[in-house]
């Protein structure tokens, strides 16, 4: 019985996959053409090599967070991270290879944060509020993304951590090779 629905099912497929070819061979270049620069995908920004820990040196971290005392507690070429002992506050660099950008910034809207929008020297990305002291970026790179997070926990931001983390992604690009 079951090789019976097999049948029913493959000639199913098979008339499906003619329609298209059919659908696809009707019509004209023009209307082809047309479609390549309607679809809603967009090509991915130019693929950045940054080198361990985003090209950050700690005296730059501790500039544009204004967080005295970040040392460096992990690095590698794909994460690395700071923490201040005094006062808990850290940051955060991940490079995300292959992994989309836009997944990244649903699961952050998902988990209720605030959503802003930022480029950095031609590469989009976005900031992701948690609270006023905490704020992380994602900017593209290719079919990936870099990102930065950013927690001042008992210390007192300078300036809106969000502007902050702007600003680490920007200096990030900035520095890529």
């Amino acid at each position: 019985m079951w090789k019976r629905g097999t049948i029913i099912c493959g000639a199913a497929l098979s008339i499906a996959a003619l329609s298209i070819a059919a659908t696809s061979c009707s019509a004209d270049d023009g209307e082809a053409e047309e479609s390549e620069h309607t679809s809603s995908e967009r090509p991915a920004t130019e693929e950045l090599f940054v080198g361990e820990c985003g090209s950050m040196n700690d005296n730059d971290l501790a500039t544009i967070t204004g967080v005295p005392g970040l040392v460096s507690t992990s690095r590698n070429s794909i994460r690395c991270r700071w923490d201040a002992v005094d006062t808990g506050a850290y940051a955060m660099f991940t490079w995300y290879r292959g992994s989309p950008i836009d997944r990244e910034r649903a699961v952050a809207g998902q988990i209720g944060r605030e959503i802003g929008v930022i480029d950095a020297d031609g590469h989009p990305g976005f900031t992701a509020r948690g609270t006023d002291s905490s704020c992380e970026a994602g900017v593209e790179s290719g079919d990936g993304f870099l990102h930065w997070s950013l927690n001042y926990v008992y210390a007192v931001p300078p300036r809106d951590a969000c502007d902050v983390v702007a600003d680490l992604a920007r200096a990030t690009v900035e520095n890529a090779q």
